[in-house]
């Protein structure tokens, strides 16, 4: 697995490389055009000040003393300095054109090709840069010249010296990068090491106050996690204490009935007590099988997140369907309304199936011999409504919010039941932003159960 401190190492290395590059050739493109004009200033000023100097000289008369002077000036320089030959090579004519002095260096170049100011000319097989001043009102004519090598190798000398400076701190800044580096990343290093001291039951969000904005979500997202984690095991307590508190009882109710049945003598008897034994183990089951439906439907649960457009008409027909035989061996009428034959929620269809399955199952339970159940379907501007109607016992007003807790039972209840069905039907409903009412029907007697999705409005 590659590390991210090399990575950036030697990227940033990489960039800066690039970049000093770029840099070095532009400098020398600007160093040259900057040198090139303080250079021909110096000339000029030398022109300038040559000119006054020999403005009242009689040239002719001292020509040979003066050239011999004029050519001994470079090994005068190398008692200083480290020449080949002086930078500025002069020519000096008479107002005729006839030349009187020239350096040791000069090149030869004829005075009707030239121009008064500056000019570039090429004598010696190399280039020159020239500055010329043709006075009138003097007896002499100047021409001051400097190669063109001489001027680069001041350019040149200069990018050599920011490449060594370069040269020298690319290494130092290596060293301070891989440092900086070290330090931004060692907070990596304190968020893992406080992950791995974790006891497996501590599952507290990381303290996010020194972490930088960078690695934020990372951390975010691990906090997430030990959420999700934390209520997982919460879930599964709950789900293990749920199981042994209400399986407790009719576990023992049915060792009871069998140790009776173990003694008892008569058939009826025997088949009585039998009886009260299946009765059990089918409450029992019942119970099982909310409780592993109840521990399935969390939001971490992915299917449960799996919606798809659903036929709600079609969906409630097949498990009223279902649900019939039951009605009809306890005498109780069911019927299905709905103003269209297709409604469509947004839904997970199997939550879905249990949530309405949990609703019709409880007014069976809950409705005498003889009553009506009412399974209606309706949709307005906004919900699509799924009315479970029945003319029970109903719950009272007080009540009507604690029935939706775990194991909960309305006292008098005679039904047979696990007081997990509610609970089950709220925790579907939150799971899909759907909101449950419980009402008392028009007629007065009973309960009403109204489930409100949201509308597709696509559809």
């Amino acid at each position: 697995m590659p590390s991210i401190r090399k990575f950036l190492l030697i990227n940033l290395l990489l960039v800066i490389t690039l970049v000093t590059y770029v840099t070095l050739v532009g400098n020398y493109y600007v160093d040259q055009k900057e040198i090139q004009k303080h250079l021909d200033l110096l000339m000029s000023q030398y022109a300038f000040s040559l000119q006054a100097l020999i403005a009242h000289e009689n040239i002719p008369q001292n020509a040979k003393d003066i050239q011999k002077k004029l050519n001994n000036i470079p090994n005068l320089a190398k008692n200083f300095i480290d020449v080949k030959e002086s930078n500025y090579q002069i020519l000096i004519w008479d107002k005729k054109g006839n030349l009187l002095l020239y350096s040791a260096a000069a090149p030869k170049i004829s005075f009707k090709n030239l121009h008064e100011g500056f000019g570039d000319v090429y004598a010696n097989g190399q280039p020159w840069r020239m500055f010329s001043l043709f006075n009138h009102y003097s007896k002499y004519n100047i021409a001051v010249l400097e190669g063109y090598d001489i001027r680069n190798e001041l350019a040149q000398s200069i990018t050599r010296d920011d490449i060594y400076i370069m040269l020298i701190t690319y290494p130092l800044c290596g060293f301070l990068i891989w440092i900086i580096i070290g330090r931004g990343l060692s907070v990596l290093n304190k968020v893992a090491k406080e992950v791995a001291n974790r006891a497996p039951a501590h599952l507290n969000p990381v303290d996010i106050d020194y972490v930088p904005i960078e690695i934020k979500p990372l951390v975010d997202e691990l906090n997430r996690l030990f959420m999700r984690l934390q209520f997982a095991i919460e879930r599964e307590k709950r789900f293990s204490g749920d199981a042994a508190h209400e399986l407790k009882t009719p576990l023992a109710a049915l060792k009871t009935q069998t140790q009776v049945a173990l003694r008892a003598k008569d058939p009826s008897e025997l088949r009585y007590i039998l009886m009260n034994v299946i009765s059990g183990v089918d409450r029992c089951t019942h119970v099982v099988q909310q409780l592993l439906t109840l521990s399935k439907l969390s939001p971490e649960a992915n299917a449960i997140n799996d919606s798809i457009e659903v036929n709600l008409v079609k969906l409630t027909a097949e498990v009223v369907a279902q649900l019939a035989p039951i009605a009809l061996e306890k005498d109780v009428e069911i019927v299905l309304n709905s103003e269209k034959g297709v409604v469509y929620v947004l839904a997970n269809a199997t939550a879905l199936n249990i949530l309405i399955r949990n609703l019709v199952d409880n007014a069976i339970r809950y409705t005498p011999s003889g009553g009506f159940i009412k399974v209606e379907i309706e949709v307005d501007q906004k919900n699509i409504i799924l009315k479970v109607v029945d003319n029970g016992a109903g719950i009272p007003e007080e009540l009507r919010e604690r029935v939706f807790e775990r194991f909960y039972r309305v006292l008098g209840n005679v039904s047979s039941g696990s007081g997990l069905g509610l609970a089950i039907v709220q925790q579907i409903a939150n799971l899909h932003n759907a909101k449950i009412e419980l009402l008392t029907p028009v007629s007065g007697q009973g309960l009403e159960v109204r489930v409100y999705f949201p509308k597709i409005f696509s559809r």
